[in-house]
């Protein structure tokens, strides 16, 4: 079985003025406990079960400079 985990939150993204582009950008997570559904949408009660999950970061890929 698939679960999925959704996580609320917001991204930071910084534009140089200057330079006229995008330099950087972060997730950040609420403060809430993240939901877990199932492949079907239904909710999953994760405190009720034995599964352990890994650490997955929240990893955004940053804007690429031009000139590499």
């Amino acid at each position: 079985m698939k679960i999925r985990k959704i996580t609320s939150g917001f991204v930071v993204q910084e534009y140089d003025t200057e330079l006229r582009e995008w330099v950087s950008q972060e997730f950040v997570a609420s403060d809430s406990f993240s939901e877990w559904e199932d492949e079907n949408g239904e909710y999953i009660d994760m405190v009720n079960t034995s599964f352990r999950q890994p650490y997955l970061p929240f990893v955004m890929v940053q804007p690429q400079d031009d000139n590499d």
